[in-house]
């Protein structure tokens, strides 16, 4: 079963690279291992209430998915500020106005990204200052804090947006990711809080990756994980776990960095690759939905080193309910199945809220995931970023983890797609 072009995995770069590569003339394969596209994007309905357990929101400043919605002529919300702020510093709970809570979040993320714009002049081209980026790059975002001057306050507020950020413990994602995401969101945290929790799609994130995928004939095989590439001089052999074999001219591997060892490259990818698969992405937190009673306002709370530490009102659902979405750095510490700890959780961070239900998805369990959005570790752009990047052979390595831009975003998912696709096509 020959095609020009085979993509593996179905994410929004994949979905965008077979969609490249079948609009310059190609037939493309598609192979997803999971029963539906869409990669660590998932719209779905939960209690018949519309929820995204994975990626979610858009922004203007991110060009690649704005391009992708201007195309496809979809529609955009946008989510008020919470009405109420909350945070904690050690055990006391403090509250205010959204504005006074960022006003804090201000003075010490100003610290925190101080050198960025010398340290990633243009931020969709990482390794431009590299010899100004690397001293931020061997930091963890643990490191870096512990080398700014911050109140008790300061820095509990911080620690929590950064929690929340990383997604995994301060002591393993990268201080990097930090300051990628503030350069991109034009070296503002205002910006940097919209491009990450405020513009969703109307019709949810399932509507974009649908358009993708309807602009180009590609044929798509759903449960189909795939067990090996193989180069054979002019072709590449894709194998699936069920023991069908396909070849291609090319081949675009689109699977998060932390699933990419779980497939056979033979010949073996490059010992740098390697390392840099071994050492993966850090994220392994938690996007949580609960579904609460109490005070029919729009309500935002932060307390660092909670299992949900940072939580926002989705939603007013009416009668006093609510939708909530919490983020944590460990998924372990959060299991929505016991509702007693759930509602323990709760009261410690926004006490005065019945659990009414709580839902999410364990990306980290996840054997196609392992991991929520690109954090990357220390050393990454210092040391492998060039490197999975690089062609290696008919097989092009993409996704949203090794984006030059917005890693971890729909946008850098799509970008990477755009770039993949294109490289494949050239193969063929």
């Amino acid at each position: 079963m020959s095609h020009d072009v085979i993509v593996v995995g179905g994410g929004f770069a994949g979905v965008t690279a077979a969609r490249e590569a079948a609009l310059r003339g190609g037939s493309v394969l598609l192979l997803e291992a999971r029963d539906r596209l869409g990669g660590r994007t998932w719209s779905a309905e939960w209690d018949g209430i519309p929820v995204e357990f994975g990626g979610q929101w858009v922004h203007w400043h991110q060009p690649h998915t704005w391009s992708e919605i201007t195309r496809a002529g979809l529609r955009v919300e946008l989510t008020d500020d919470a009405e109420r702020s909350h945070w904690w510093v050690g055990d006391e709970r403090r509250d205010g106005t959204i504005a006074e809570r960022d006003a804090i979040a201000e003075r010490g993320w100003s610290r925190f990204v101080e050198g960025v714009r010398d340290a990633l002049p243009n931020p969709h081209d990482p390794l431009l200052a590299l010899d100004r980026l690397a001293r931020f790059d061997r930091l963890t975002i643990a490191e870096r804090l512990d080398e700014l001057e911050l109140d008790e306050e300061e820095r509990a507020v911080l620690e929590a947006e950064l929690e929340s950020l990383a997604s995994a413990p301060l002591e393993d994602a990268g201080a990097v990711s930090v300051l990628r995401w503030h350069a991109l969101s034009g070296y503002s945290l205002a910006l940097t809080q919209q491009t990450g929790g405020r513009v969703t799609l109307a019709e949810g994130t399932g509507s974009l990756l649908g358009a993708i995928a309807a602009a180009a004939p590609v044929e798509t095989r759903l449960d189909t994980p795939v067990a090996a590439v193989r180069a054979r001089r002019e072709r590449v052999e894709v194998e699936t776990r069920a023991g069908d074999v396909y070849d291609a001219a090319a081949v675009v591997v689109a699977v998060p960095l932390n699933v990419l060892g779980a497939i056979e490259f033979e010949p073996a990818l490059s010992e740098g690759k390697q390392e840099a698969i071994s050492l993966g992405q850090a994220s392994r937190g938690v996007k949580i939905f609960l579904r609460t009673c109490g005070a029919e306002v729009l309500e935002n709370a932060i307390r660092p080193g909670h299992p949900f530490g940072y939580l926002d009102t989705e939603t007013l659902l009416g009668g006093g309910t609510q939708l909530q979405i919490g983020f944590g750095a460990g998924a372990r510490r959060c299991d929505p199945e016991d509702a007693g700890s759930v509602q323990q959780a709760l009261d410690e961070i926004l006490p005065g809220y019945e659990l009414l239900g709580a839902t999410t998805h364990d990306w980290v369990a996840d054997e196609y995931a392992q991991g929520t959005w690109a954090i990357h570790r220390p050393g990454w752009y210092t040391r492998h970023h060039a490197e999975m990047r690089r062609l290696e052979g008919r097989i092009v390595l993409g996704g949203s983890d090794l984006a030059n831009g917005w890693a971890g975003f729909i946008d850098g998912a799509i970008e990477s797609g755009l770039e993949a696709g294109a490289r494949a096509a050239a193969l063929v």
